[in-house]
C-alpha cells in the first residue's frame, strides 16, 4: 500500500529541484473536468480555468518552500504537486529542526496571496469567498458588494482574483492540518524535533496526532454526507482515509528501525558497522499470519534498498572527496557541488544539539 503513495510523474529537474506530479492532482482535475461536462449547472471553459488558476497557486506555495529553503541554506526538497500543495510522505529522517521555517514558508505564502486578493476584491467593491467548501456552483467567484446581480461573471479581471484568492486560501487552510501529507505535519514533526520530547521510535506523538485528525475529518465528512454537501463530505473522508494510510506507513517505519538520532546516513558509526545491527527490524514472533508475514518482508526489503541507497551515497561521496582533494574545488560539476550541499545538510541536520 505505501509504493501507492510515492506514484508520480516525473517532469525532471528543474533549477537542482526533483519535479513531480502525483497522480492524485491527476485524478482530482479529470474528476473535475468530468462533473463540468455530466452537471447540466457546471461550465467546463471555467473549470479549466480555474484548475489552471490553481496550478499557479501551487507553483507560488512551493515557490515559497524553495525561497526560503535557499535562505536557510537547505536543499529544497523533492515536490509532488498535489490538489493542496507537496505531497510529503514519511522518511527515515527525525531530525527536522533546520526545516520548520522551510514548512512555515509555504503556508504564510498562501495565507498572504489571499489576504492580498481579498484586500484587492475589497478596494474594487466585491468580497472574497471565505467558505473553504465553497459557495454555489461556481464556487470561488467573488461576489459584487453593490450590484443587482451580485455574482461576479466567469473570466473578468475580478473573477480571476477572487479565484486566486479563494483557492489559496484553501490551501492555506487545508496546511494547517498537523498531518502528513500536509505542511502542518511537517511544521508539527519540527516543532517536536526542537522540543524535549523529539521524534524517535519511543515517541510516536505525531503518529497520535494523525490518527486523531483522520479520526475527527471523517466524522466530519460522515455529517456533511447527510446535508446538500455531499461530494464534499467524501472529500474529507478521502482526506481522513489519506491521512490513516501514510500515518501507518509512519509507523511501519518506526518498526522497522527507521528513524535514527546520529550519523552521516542515519546510523552511528561510532561504534563501527555493528551499529548497523541495533537498528535492525524487530524481531517478530514465531507464529506469525500470513498478514504479517508479507509485512515484514515488505519490510525487510524496504530496510535492503535504503542500506544499499546508502551505502551508494557514502561511495560516491569518498569519490568526490577524492577528486576535490587531487583537483581542487574548479574541478567539481553542479551536480556534484549539489550532492555535496545535500550531504552536508544530512550531516548538519543529524548532528547532536547541546
Amino acid at each position: 500500500m505505501t509504493d501507492i503513495l510515492t506514484w508520480s510523474i516525473n517532469l525532471g529537474r528543474w533549477s537542482g529541484v526533483q519535479i513531480r506530479v502525483h497522480y492524485f492532482l491527476v485524478f482530482f482535475a479529470i474528476g473535475r473536468l468530468l462533473n463540468a461536462v455530466v452537471d447540466k449547472d457546471q461550465d467546463l471553459l471555467p473549470t479549466i480555468a480555474w484548475l489552471l488558476i490553481l496550478l499557479v497557486v501551487l507553483a507560488l506555495h512551493e515557490l515559497g518552500h524553495a525561497v526560503m529553503a535557499l535562505h536557510q541554506q537547505v536543499e529544497p526538497d523533492d515536490i509532488r504537486f498535489w490538489p493542496l500543495g507537496n505531497f510529503v510522505i514519511p522518511s527515515g529522517s527525525s531530525r527536522s529542526q533546520d526545516n520548520l521555517p522551510v514548512a512555515v514558508a509555504g503556508v504564510a505564502t498562501s495565507g498572504f496571496l489571499a489576504l492580498f486578493s481579498a484586500l484587492v476584491l475589497a478596494m474594487a467593491g466585491a468580497r472574497m469567498v471565505f467558505n473553504p467548501f465553497g459557495d454555489g456552483n461556481d464556487a470561488g467567484a467573488p461576489y459584487l458588494l453593490l450590484a443587482k446581480f451580485p455574482r461576479v461573471e466567469a473570466f473578468r479581471p475580478l473573477w480571476f482574483v477572487g479565484w486566486f484568492g479563494y483557492l489559496n486560501l484553501v490551501v492555506f487552510l487545508a496546511n494547517l492540518i498537523p498531518a502528513l501529507p500536509l505542511d502542518g505535519g511537517r511544521i508539527l514533526r519540527a516543532v517536536l524535533s526542537r522540543s524535549s520530547v523529539g521524534i524517535t521510535r519511543d515517541n510516536p506523538y505525531a503518529q497520535w496526532t494523525g490518527h486523531a485528525v483522520a479520526l475527527i475529518l471523517a466524522i466530519a465528512g460522515l455529517i456533511r454526507m447527510f446535508r446538500p454537501a455531499f461530494s464534499d463530505g467524501l472529500t474529507l473522508i478521502a482526506l481522513a482515509f489519506l491521512i490513516e494510510l501514510i500515518v501507518r506507513s509512519e509507523t511501519r517505519i518506526m518498526e522497522d528501525g527507521g528513524f535514527f538520532d546520529d550519523g552521516v546516513f542515519g546510523y552511528d558509526f561510532s561504534e563501527g558497522y555493528t551499529s548497523l545491527e541495533s537498528s535492525a527490524a524487530k524481531v517478530r514472533p514465531y507464529r506469525e499470519s500470513a498478514l504479517k508475514r508479507w509485512r515484514r518482508k515488505r519490510s525487510e526489503l524496504r530496510r535492503q534498498r535504503r542500506l544499499a541507497r546508502e551505502a551508494a551515497e557514502e561511495q560516491r561521496m569518498d569519490e568526490i572527496l577524492d577528486k576535490l582533494h587531487q583537483q581542487g574545488k574548479g574541478s567539481l560539476t553542479d551536480e556534484e557541488n549539489r550532492f555535496l550541499v545535500r550531504v552536508s545538510t544530512k550531516l548538519r541536520n543529524n548532528r547532536p544539539r547541546s
